[in-house]
């Protein structure tokens, strides 16, 4: 079997358009200049199409509540979720 490229990533983008979708995973500077906002490296970008990506998600959150269920409930603080738009109840 051929390696398989093994990246970690703490950032990520993601666009869709009419017939597909792109995420790009990237890399945050470990030490960021104060007062200047320095954008995450690109490591990797996956290109898939919507009914790909909408199985991919429902896979992933029947695995992450799998492992919840087991392990307890993974916290993310309040400020993540106001600076993502998001809310708990979107979970």
């Amino acid at each position: 079997m051929a390696d398989v490229p093994d990246f970690y990533t703490d950032s990520f983008r993601v666009t869709f358009g009419p017939f597909g979708s792109a995420m790009t995973f990237g890399l945050n500077p470990p030490h960021p200049s104060p007062g200047q906002q320095e954008l995450p490296r690109d490591v990797v970008r996956l290109r898939m199409s919507l009914e790909h990506v909408k199985v991919m998600t429902m896979i992933l959150k029947r695995n992450l509540k799998a492992y919840e269920d087991q392990m307890g409930v993974i916290t993310i603080p309040r400020e993540v979720f106001r600076g993502l738009g998001l809310s708990p109840e979107d979970w």
